[in-house]
């Protein structure tokens, strides 16, 4: 009995929440939902370690096994063939099934070929089948790892000619050659497969390749789609979960949690620790808060490696479970920070990412719903940090200011006397020099560093102390206008704060804090500040003032729904048209249509290249519509 399943056309992945390229989607599957990030944990079906039901209570929404094993067991086969895969895994949950190239690869030709192995898996009744691809290890020469990328390409077109109404994995190879791997990931891309795994990876991973590994992803991520599900293949160490969160990868899998304890072997965020040289268990997960480690040990071998598999998924279940609240909260960095703290290898990892700010950036948001969290230099070097500093630094540099020390924020209430000299200022930050007119906006009113400074944070300080000016003349200075105009040019630039100040400019003040709400221009509400991280909302008279800039600055172009988003609903992602390639996430922008007629104004929730491939889900929160006269 063939246990095959018609899917719909095209998968359907939804992104509910980001924090950069980290994001929280929605995975739907003929056997159910998925929320991402997600670890699959791998089940041999030879040896029921755990049974899948009961790591459903732990948090498992989907499970990996291995087709190739099962078509050599001639009873696992017939037997799978009859009942699905469902059945004899004991789940029904959704199952993704892989080839058994890394098997292949390792241990010996495999004695099949790409469209056998995959008929096979559809025969199963799979969620997600996995193409035969050809695994490229690092030490590969170029040439090598080339002949692997470009006969997993053929097999790909194989399979998705083949098998077009089954959800396949297309794995992007290419060895540790980072233009090989952008190349892999966008033949990849090219052909309809439901979700891309970045294969080749897991020697990497044994030999603590961090950094290497860093770049393949990136890499990959470069030239992927990226409305599709990216799978991380055999990454099943939680030490390794946010910074793959970070980099954009969606799903983990993990054989880690049984090979480690039938080794003996503890998994924590932090690393491994064998047992036999544990005293105390550093945890509160069932297992641990049960039992000794003393207990443990003289427990019967069966047993003890149970519990300690069901430990390593516990701990792993609860890392992802920090890092969707990271992203929730947008403080995913701060939590990769942290962890880099724990191992070398780690640091290592993160310093290597800093060096791809270019790409990382067109993900980063202006702004963050956390604080600002100092943990290190690496800190300053965050694609969204260096870019912020760098915008106030050209703000501060306009004019002369006087330039005073760092001081305890917000600096306009520390330097309040001061401020009552008709001069402009400027405060010497460990993010550069912040003009004192954005000393409540985003990330310099909202971060907290260490009253002890770093040695490169003082000497950056010092450096600027030397070319400063600290004395010019008084001028005639409207603080709040001036405030007005600096937030105004640090979130739109020069030519969005020039359209939207031009002309007489008021403002409306908080009785209770005294500070700006809203500005008029020329009578006219444009915008409004927002309390929580000093940056503006955009009304719709702003938004008509954003319209006079070049075509398609500011704006979101939508094919259709115009009157629906008139109204004040959403814009889904399968009606935009075109993006402002500036737009970062969590921006103010302007909707419209294909007449450049004004629509709505909004946060956007995808960046360009996102908005334009996704077919599913929000690419504009709409804030206010813009009604017909």
């Amino acid at each position: 009995m063939m246990f095959y399943i018609s899917c719909p056309s095209g998968l359907v992945f939804e992104i509910k929440k980001r924090d950069g390229l980290a994001r929280i989607g929605i995975l739907e599957l003929p056997h159910g939902k998925v929320e991402t990030p997600a670890l699959m944990p791998v089940i041999n079906p030879k040896i029921e370690l755990i049974p899948p039901r009961d790591m459903e209570g732990m948090g498992a929404q989907m499970f990996i096994t291995n087709s190739y094993i099962i078509m050599g067991s001639a009873e696992l086969r017939e037997r799978a063939v009859e009942e699905g895969i469902h059945r004899v895994l004991g789940t029904y949950r959704p199952v993704m099934t892989d080839s058994g190239a890394f098997q292949g690869h390792i241990y010996g030709k495999v004695r099949t070929d790409n469209m056998e192995v995959l008929g096979f898996q559809r025969d199963l009744g799979v969620d997600i089948a996995t193409i035969l691809d050809m695994f490229s290890e690092p030490y590969f020469t170029e040439k090598e790892a080339r002949h692997s990328v470009e006969e997993t390409y053929r097999r790909g077109k194989e399979a998705c000619k083949n098998l077009p109404d089954i959800y396949l994995a297309g794995p992007v190879q290419g060895g540790v050659y980072e233009e090989l791997r952008t190349e892999s990931a966008m033949l990849m891309s090219s052909l309809p497969f439901a979700i891309h795994p970045i294969g080749g990876v897991v020697p990497l991973m044994e030999n603590y390749r961090y950094g290497d590994l860093v770049k393949v992803i990136i890499s990959s991520k470069k030239g992927l789609d990226p409305s599709r599900p990216v799978h991380l293949f055999g990454a099943g160490h939680p030490m390794l979960f946010p910074l793959a969160a970070l980099l954009g990868c969606d799903l983990f899998d993990s054989s880690s949690y049984a090979k480690y304890a039938y080794d003996n072997r503890l998994m924590f965020p932090w690393g491994t620790e064998k047992l036999e040289n544990m005293e105390y268990l550093p945890c509160t997960c069932p297992v641990c808060s049960k039992y000794t480690a003393k207990e443990l040990r003289k427990m019967p071998e069966k047993k003890r490696h149970r519990l300690i598999a069901l430990h390593n998924l516990y701990v792993s279940f609860a890392e992802l479970r920090r890092i969707k609240e990271a992203i929730r909260k947008g403080n995913l960095w701060e939590m990769v920070e942290q962890r880099a703290r724990t191992r070398p290898e780690l640091l290592d990892a993160l310093r290597t990412i800093l060096k791809y700010g270019d790409y990382l950036e067109r993900f980063e948001p202006r702004t963050r719903r956390s604080t600002f969290l100092y943990s290190g230099w690496e800190s300053l070097e965050r694609p969204g940090i260096k870019r912020a500093a760098r915008d106030a630094e050209r703000i501060a540099t306009e004019t002369p200011r006087k330039v005073l020390p760092e001081a305890e924020r917000p600096y306009s209430r520390t330097y309040a006397d001061l401020l009552k000299e008709k001069k402009s200022f400027a405060v010497n930050s460990p993010f550069g020099l912040v003009p004192m007119e954005l000393d409540s906006t985003y990330p310099f009113g909202q971060s907290i560093f260490p009253e002890i400074p770093d040695k490169e944070v003082v000497e950056n300080i010092e450096e600027r102390e030397r070319g400063a000016l600290q004395d010019i003349p008084e001028e005639d200075i409207d603080r709040d206008i001036e405030q007005v105009r600096a937030i105004a040019k640090f979130q739109f630039g020069d030519e969005g704060a020039t359209l939207l100040l031009k002309g007489e400019i008021s403002v409306i003040k908080s009785k209770k804090t005294g500070k700006i709400r809203n500005v008029f221009v020329d009578g006219e509400h444009v915008l409004s500040l927002r309390a929580e991280d000093g940056f503006y909302t955009l009304k719709i008279a702003g938004g008509r003032r954003l319209l006079e800039a070049k075509y398609p600055r500011y704006r979101i172009v939508v094919s259709d729904g115009d009157e629906f988003i008139r109204e004040g609903k959403n814009v889904f992602a399968k009606f935009v048209e075109d993006v402002d390639e500036n737009l970062r996430p969590m921006d103010e922008c302007i909707v419209v249509n294909k007449k450049d007629e004004l629509l709505a104004v909004g946060q956007v929730i995808l960046n360009r290249e996102e908005a334009l491939y996704f077919s599913k889900g929000v690419a504009v929160k709409v804030r206010e519509g813009a009604k017909k006269a």
